[in-house]
């Protein structure tokens, strides 16, 4: 049920996580084997518990393309489809995803899971609950705005989150599609068709396709990038949602590796997961290794927004390196990186809102949350 995830070796010296993932369209089960990762061994439990079935997701029924058949391919050549190809099973219409390229302002949200202290799947009264918790976090220097889920189908998250941000008001949800095995993509991606159709599209922030595919060596960049280009497709050209930006989260290492540009070159928007923790920075040293990340990530993102998708430091656990998990330095190092990224406007979630409990075998997995499971804030989160 756990992974162990091999954090690559970063800039200057330091360990940094390193995650990416790709696809190919139409979307076929890919069969391509991606390069296995390098670097220092450190266990870390993934985000979504394949202990719980996914159930099978059908595609929406409608058959009509709602536009004018106009669509442009990444080359930027324009082709005119016939009114019998419009339909929103045509692979063409996905395989040529738009160049729409929505952008993404300044927020500050939450990484969250699905699940339960046992893990088991949370109701929507638990994510009204989870979701209210998150608003109480809010205080002069953060307004927390968006939460981003690892899965649409199982549990019903997308449904069930979606539902909950439109009874407490004033939060976002960003869409994660977990894309392995082939099914679980398919049902999550359908998953995203029908909220994207639904009376709460208006409250999607934007799609992840994976996470941390290409750092855990489940899919290859050419499969990934497809499958980002597919869902942009089905979500921006067939349903005209083109204020909704589709992209993918994964590891410094494995999104500075000149072999994975298809996949940024895919996105509308890159999630970059980065660690210091994890490569055993001490924590006066943390936001230096992470601004040194962030700006040689920039310089290869051609203008497209960059976020943070996942950082963190954990309350408790195992020590590694030279990082310390406690409540002091937890709460340093979100002082540290977050109120830089305010400062610059840069947007971010932040791994993650409250403790996972259900997690076992990581050296400190269960205790990323500002928040404990079912109980306080554990540090202030107020710039100075």
């Amino acid at each position: 049920m756990f992974l162990s995830k091999i954090f690559s070796l970063g800039l200057k010296g330091a360990l940094m996580l390193s995650i990416i993932g790709v696809g190919a369209v139409p979307v076929p089960e890919p069969s391509d084997a991606p390069a296995a990762p390098v670097g220092t061994q450190v266990y870390k439990a993934p985000p979504f518990n394949t202990d719980i079935p996914v159930p099978v997701v059908t595609a929406p029924a409608d058959s009509t393309f709602p536009f004018n058949g106009t669509i442009v391919a990444r080359d930027g050549s324009v082709k005119q489809l016939a009114p019998h190809e419009r339909s929103l099973s045509n692979p063409e219409i996905r395989a040529r995803a738009n160049v729409y390229r929505p952008g993404v302002s300044y927020f500050a949200g939450f990484n969250m899971g699905t699940y339960t202290s046992s893990g088991g799947c949370m109701s929507q009264g638990d994510w009204v609950n989870a979701l209210r918790k998150v608003k109480s976090f809010n205080n002069p220097s953060f307004k927390f705005s968006v939460v981003k889920v690892f899965t649409t189908s199982q549990c019903s998250c997308l449904s069930n989150a979606l539902n909950a941000a439109r009874q407490v008001g004033g939060i976002k949800i960003w869409a994660g599609i977990w894309t392995t095995p082939y099914a679980t993509f398919q049902s999550d991606k359908n998953e995203v068709a029908n909220q994207v159709r639904g009376p709460n599209a208006n409250l999607i922030a934007g799609v992840s396709v994976g996470s941390e595919e290409l750092f855990r060596g489940t899919l290859s960049a050419s499969t990934l990038a497809g499958y980002i280009w597919d869902v942009k497709g089905m979500v921006q050209n067939s349903y005209g949602k083109t204020n909704i930006p589709v992209g993918t989260s994964d590891g410094i290492g494995a999104l500075l590796n000149g072999a994975n540009q298809a996949v940024l070159d895919a996105s509308d928007v890159m999630m970059v997961t980065d660690y210091p923790f994890y490569g055993g920075t001490n924590i006066n040293s943390a936001l230096s290794a992470f601004k040194h990340d962030w700006w040689a990530l920039g310089a290869k993102m051609n203008g497209r927004p960059l976020v943070v998708g996942e950082t963190g430091w954990p309350t408790g656990g195992q020590t590694v390196g030279q990082a310390v998990p406690t409540t002091s330095t937890a709460g340093q190092y979100f002082r540290q990186i977050a109120c830089w990224m305010r400062t610059t406007r840069k947007p971010f979630f932040w791994f993650q809102g409250i403790d996972e409990p259900w997690k076992t075998g990581a050296a400190a997995e269960t205790q990323f949350g500002v928040s404990s499971y079912g109980g306080n804030q554990k540090f202030s989160m107020t710039c100075s």
